[in-house]
């Protein structure tokens, strides 16, 4: 798919691909969300959709992160553990995320969005952990 497809996707489905570029992305399938965040946000900027947009990159991202802390909730941390298997260092990948999930409680999932690989084993240790769902989702919702 090259970038003129891309354009004439997002213009006519704005808000749609926003929100399933963002929603696989955020589930971890290698789909590339930046560049169509950066023609979607050119796009809104001229059509006045920038506001739905950004409610439907939010959505996507709170719902995806919602599926991990679930799957962390009902599988623990064998759901870290396969996925820190993709880590360059998988043995210390999960000690290492759950100390900084810990030392930094909630704010940890405020933050794990501008952090590469904590962004992804953030939701399933609260899971994991049993944070409560609120809460959860209220920094989530924060971090995206």
């Amino acid at each position: 798919m090259d970038l003129s497809q891309i354009t004439e996707a997002i213009q006519r489905d704005a808000v749609w691909v926003v929100f399933a570029n963002v929603l696989l992305q955020q589930l971890g399938l290698p789909v590339p969300a930046v560049p169509t965040l950066l023609v979607a946000g050119s796009l809104a900027a001229s059509s006045g959709q920038a506001g739905t947009m950004l409610v439907a990159a939010v959505a996507a991202s709170v719902i995806a992160d919602w599926i991990w802390y679930l799957a962390g909730r009902a599988f623990g941390y064998r759901v870290l553990s396969g996925l820190c298997r993709l880590s360059l260092n998988p043995d210390s990948c999960v000690s290492q995320t759950e100390a900084r999930f810990v030392r930094w409680g909630v704010w940890s999932l405020v933050v794990a969005k501008f952090i590469p690989g904590f962004s992804t084993v953030a939701p399933p240790i609260a899971g994991s952990l049993r944070m409560p769902l609120t809460g959860f989702l209220l920094a989530a919702g924060a971090g995206a």
